[in-house]
């Protein structure tokens, strides 16, 4: 089997692993017990989103992601001649606010990202035509790129911070050029 395709397998593999342990967790209530109305969620997603946006604004270390805009920030990977983390989410995407509320706050993640990588972020209702042109089927989705732009995985749905670190390792060390994700694990 081609290393690409044990890599997909793998990251598949955690991401239902993920959405097994998203769904085990208990749902929003309110004080008689019952599950929160939509509309509470949504105003709870819009101010998680307005608080990540105004503390990804820096590259100091504990400060969130520095995301970038998609144009600018190929550009940037491209001069810095650093990978980049190309990541797909909507605003109604109950998994992205979960990924944004806890595996993208978590600083390890935050820190090794602005040290190593370039994080884009594309909202697809915004950018319909980059979810076309990446392919995306469903949020979230993350994408690996090489510095200059060519693809070297995709990854769909939740993860972890600990299984994201583990696999933002692999790809800004190029591991997955030498070994497979299951011996870079083993190793590390």
């Amino acid at each position: 089997m081609k290393k690409e395709n044990v890599l997909v397998v793998v990251l598949i593999m955690i991401a239902l692993g993920g959405v097994y342990v998203y769904n085990a967790l208990p749902t929003a209530t309110t004080s008689g017990g019952h599950p929160a109305a939509p509309s509470a969620r949504v105003e709870k997603t819009s101010a998680f989103v307005t608080d990540a946006t105004a503390n990804t604004l820096s590259d100091q270390p504990g400060s969130g992601i520095a995301w970038k805009d998609y144009t600018p920030g190929m550009a940037q990977a491209k001069k810095s001649d650093r990978p980049v983390f190309l990541y797909f989410h909507a605003p109604w995407c109950t998994y992205c606010t979960k990924l944004k509320q806890t595996t993208f706050k978590d600083t390890r993640i935050s820190d090794y990202l602005n040290k190593n990588f370039v994080s884009i972020q594309v909202n697809t209702d915004n950018h319909k035509d980059l979810a076309t042109k990446w392919r995306v089927k469903g949020l979230p989705t993350m994408w690996f790129l090489e510095s200059d732009g060519e693809k070297v995985n995709s990854l769909p749905g939740y993860v972890s911070a600990d299984q994201l670190l583990q696999i933002l390792k692999y790809i800004h060390t190029r591991s997955y050029t030498t070994m497979e994700f299951q011996e870079f694990v083993k190793q590390s």
